[in-house]
C-alpha cells in the first residue's frame, strides 16, 4: 500500500472528517456491490459493517480505498453466510434431538412433550441467546465461567441470561401455540 488519501492526517488521529469523507464518497458503491451479492434486504447491513471495519482499521485504508472496501464487504458477506450456515446446522441438530431423543424418566408423555417444546424453542432462539443458555444449562458452567467464555462481566452475563430467558419464554409460547414440529420458528429478533 502506498501512502494514504487526502485526509490521512485526520484518519491517524481518529478524525470523523476523514471518515465522513470516506463514507460519503464510497458508501453507495459498497452498497451497490452488496446488493449484487446479497440483495437489498441485507445490503445496508453489509455496507454498514464494512464502514465499521474501515473505521476500526483506518490505519490501513489505502489511498484509493474502493477495492479495499469491496474486499472487506466480500469478507463480511462470507462471514454472514458462515454464521447463517452454523445457525441453521445448530437449529437442525436441536430439532433432530427433539425428534429422536427419548425422555429420561417420569411421565413419559409429559416429558416427551416438554422436551420437544424446549428443544424446538431453543432451536428458534437467536444464536447469542441460545449460546448463553446452553453454556449455563447444557454445559453446566458457572456464571463466572460462562462470563469468561463470553468475554463479559458477571453483571453483563446476568443481563444476557435474563434477556435470553425472556426470549426463550416467548419461543416456548410460540411452540405451544404452533405444535407442528415441521414448522420452523422465526429466528430473527
Amino acid at each position: 500500500m502506498s501512502g494514504r488519501g487526502p485526509c490521512a492526517e485526520y484518519a491517524g488521529q481518529g478524525s470523523t472528517e476523514w471518515f465522513d469523507e470516506l463514507f460519503g464518497r464510497y458508501f453507495a458503491r459498497v452498497y451497490a456491490y452488496a446488493v449484487t451479492r446479497v440483495g437489498g434486504t441485507l445490503a445496508e447491513e453489509v455496507a454498514s459493517e464494512t464502514f465499521v471495519i474501515a473505521w476500526r482499521r483506518r490505519d490501513v485504508v489505502p489511498d484509493v480505498p474502493l477495492a479495499w472496501l469491496i474486499g472487506v464487504a466480500r469478507n463480511v458477506i462470507r462471514e454472514q453466510c458462515r454464521q447463517a450456515v452454523r445457525q441453521d446446522l445448530i437449529a437442525a441438530e436441536l430439532r433432530a434431538w427433539a425428534a429422536t431423543s427419548p425422555p429420561v424418566a417420569g411421565d413419559v408423555a409429559e416429558l416427551a412433550v416438554d422436551r420437544d417444546v424446549l428443544l424446538r424453542a431453543l432451536a428458534a432462539l437467536p444464536e447469542p441467546d441460545r449460546e448463553v443458555l446452553m453454556l449455563l444449562g447444557w454445559h453446566g458452567l458457572s456464571s463466572r465461567e460462562a462470563a469468561d467464555v463470553l468475554g463479559c462481566s458477571r453483571p453483563a452475563l446476568a443481563m444476557r441470561v435474563h434477556r435470553a430467558r425472556r426470549h426463550l419464554d416467548c419461543r416456548i409460547n410460540d411452540v405451544v401455540r404452533d405444535p407442528d414440529p415441521r414448522s420452523e420458528g422465526d429466528t430473527d429478533e
